[in-house]
């Protein structure tokens, strides 16, 4: 699921830690001056998904004991 800029709908780059807010490349260099202070969406995909996997291999570890 693509997520969108909440000024112009175009596709997020960047998403600002803790909420639901996305923002494109242009919107967020219009709107912030430390872009560095957000999140980029790929890197919080990627913790999502390490997360996960994590969580399924402890899950996967724990069943081997049944």
């Amino acid at each position: 699921m693509v997520k969108r800029c909440i000024v112009c709908h175009a596709p997020a780059i960047y998403k600002i830690k803790d909420t639901s807010d996305y923002y494109c490349d242009d919107c967020a260099q219009e709107n912030f001056a430390d872009l560095t202070m957000l999140i980029k969406v790929e890197e919080e995909a990627q913790r999502l998904k390490a997360f996960i996997d994590e969580k399924m291999d402890e899950n996967t570890l724990g069943n081997d004991d049944v």
